[in-house]
């Protein structure tokens, strides 16, 4: 699966998840609403490269917020898509792929801004399986 960095380059999912994981993910927790918050403003920035793409001058847009993303239901949908593809018994490093993947399904071809996918790797990871796909 291909996605954009942070330099609108295209990178293989798997080069990107070697990175964050050669990276680390840095100090402290990070709570759920972090985790949300940080995948709203990845669709934010999907979204405005795409409005980028398809603005029409005597068209009008309304300004996205993080609020406005987070009652759309896009971090239950995230959780919908991991749970559907990683098992109990997944190893590190496949868990952060299949964090990726699922982001990847939401914001298809969309800037992957790492610090904000580091939070919500951070919050799958020190929740758990468990935790975040309650059986």
């Amino acid at each position: 699966m291909l996605i954009k960095n942070e330099n609108m380059k295209l990178v293989d999912l798997s080069v990107y998840s070697n990175e964050v994981l050669t990276e680390g993910l840095g100090q402290g927790d990070v709570t759920e609403q972090d985790a949300q918050n940080a995948l709203a403003q990845l669709y934010i920035s999907y979204t405005q490269e795409q409005a980028e793409v398809f603005l029409v001058s005597n068209m009008h847009f309304t300004a996205l917020t993080v609020e406005s993303i987070n009652l759309q239901g896009l971090w239950s949908r995230l959780k919908e898509i991991f749970c559907s593809i990683v098992r109990e018994d997944s190893v590190f490093g496949k868990i952060i792929d299949f964090i990726l993947e699922a982001i990847g399904q939401i914001i298809p071809l969309g800037v992957f801004i790492k610090s904000l996918v580091k939070i919500i790797i951070k919050y799958f990871l020190q929740k758990g399986i468990g935790a975040v796909c309650p059986v």
